[in-house]
C-alpha cells in the first residue's frame, strides 16, 4: 500500500505553466503617459513582466517601471510640463546652433535634470525585470537594444536614457561611453519586439500611443512635421506587428521559415479615441486624463480577452 502512494499521481506536484511575458513601450512623446494607465491596469489584472523594452517616452517610462516606481511615475505625469523636459535655447545655444555646432532645436537639459532625479541604477538592475532601450546612432546607422546588463554607472545610464528620447532635429543626439551620436530609435525600429521574440518571450504586452483613427489636419508647419514623425513611427510599429503575425501564421502551417520559433501571443492597446496632444505638449491635466483612458480602455481589452479564453474553454 505504501508503495502505491508513492507512485500515484499527484496532480499539486504539477507546476503551472508560466508563460514569459515582455512589456514593449514605443515612442509618442506627450502621450506615454497613456502607457502608465495601460499598465496600470495590466499589473491590477494580476499579470508580471519578465522583460520591459522601451523606445523614446516609452523607454523612460519602462527605466521607471523597472525600479517598481508605477506610483512615482503616475505623480510625476501629473505634475510636470513641457517646460520640466525641455525649454527654448539660450542665446548662446542659438548662436551655436547658427554655426553648426549645436545638433538640436530644444534644449533638454530639464529633462536630464529631472531623470538625475527620479533613477535609481541599482534599483533597476535588481528588478525581476530586464529592462533595455532602443536607440539609433547617426554615425553608423546602427539600431541596437542596450540592456541595463551593459550599463556600469548611472552617468552611462541617463546617456542611454537621453539618447533613446533625443527626437532628431529637436533634441541634441547623445554620446554612449564617449562614442556615436545616438538618438531615438523609434525612426527605425519603434518597437523592439523582434528582441523579445528572440528572448523567448511567450506573451507580448505593446503599448502604441498613436490613436486608432486619426481625422483631424495639421494647422501649421510645426503640426505638419509633428504629423509626419507620427507616420515613420506607426508605419515603424505595424510593420514589427505584422512581421510577428506572420511568422505565428506560418508556424500554424508548419512553414520551413519558421522552424525554430515558437508562437507568440500579441496584444496590442493603444487609444480608441483621439488624443489631443502632440510629441512634445505636456501637462498634467492632460496627463491624468490619459492615464485614466488607458486604464479604463486596457481594462475593457482586457475583459474581452478573459470573455474570449471562456468561451475557448467552454467550447473544448
Amino acid at each position: 500500500m505504501e508503495a502505491n502512494k508513492k507512485d500515484s499521481f499527484d496532480p499539486k506536484a504539477i507546476k503551472p505553466f508560466k508563460p514569459i511575458r515582455a512589456l514593449v513601450l514605443p515612442g509618442g512623446g506627450g502621450r506615454g503617459a497613456y502607457q502608465v494607465g495601460v499598465v496600470k491596469a495590466l499589473l491590477e489584472s494580476g499579470l508580471t513582466f519578465d522583460y520591459a523594452f522601451g523606445t523614446s517616452i516609452g523607454g523612460i517610462n519602462a527605466a521607471l517601471l523597472a525600479q517598481d516606481s508605477l506610483p512615482r511615475l503616475e505623480q510625476l505625469w501629473g505634475m510636470i510640463t513641457g517646460r520640466d523636459v525641455f525649454c527654448l535655447p539660450s542665446a548662446h545655444q542659438i548662436g551655436r546652433l547658427v554655426l553648426g555646432h549645436k545638433l538640436g532645436l530644444l534644449d533638454n537639459h530639464p529633462l536630464e535634470l529631472l531623470l538625475r532625479r527620479e533613477i535609481d541604477l541599482q534599483r533597476i538592475k535588481s528588478s525581476s525585470m530586464k529592462v533595455g532601450w532602443c536607440t539609433t546612432d547617426l554615425c553608423s546607422l546602427e539600431t541596437k537594444l542596450i540592456t541595463i546588463d551593459e550599463v556600469s554607472t548611472t552617468s552611462e545610464l541617463i546617456d542611454v536614457l537621453m539618447a533613446t528620447s533625443a527626437i532628431p532635429m529637436a533634441f541634441p543626439p547623445r554620446h554612449i561611453l564617449g562614442k556615436g551620436l545616438w538618438v531615438d530609435g523609434g525612426l527605425v525600429r519603434n518597437t523592439p519586439m523582434e528582441t523579445a521574440i528572440h528572448l523567448g518571450a511567450d506573451e507580448i504586452y505593446m503599448v502604441l500611443l498613436h490613436p486608432e483613427k486619426i481625422s483631424v489636419c495639421p494647422v501649421n508647419m510645426f503640426e505638419v512635421l509633428v504629423r509626419c514623425l507620427d507616420i515613420v513611427l506607426d508605419a515603424s510599429a505595424r510593420k514589427e506587428i505584422q512581421n510577428a503575425e506572420l511568422y505565428n501564421r506560418l508556424l500554424a502551417a508548419g512553414s520551413e521559415e519558421s522552424r525554430g520559433r515558437k508562437n507568440v501571443t500579441i496584444r496590442v492597446f493603444q487609444p480608441k479615441t483621439p488624443v489631443n496632444t502632440t510629441l512634445l505638449e505636456i501637462h498634467p491635466e492632460r496627463s491624468r486624463k490619459l492615464i485614466r483612458q488607458g486604464y479604463e480602455e486596457a481594462m475593457d481589452q482586457l475583459d474581452g480577452y478573459q470573455k474570449e479564453e471562456d468561451r475557448v474553454i467552454q467550447f473544448s
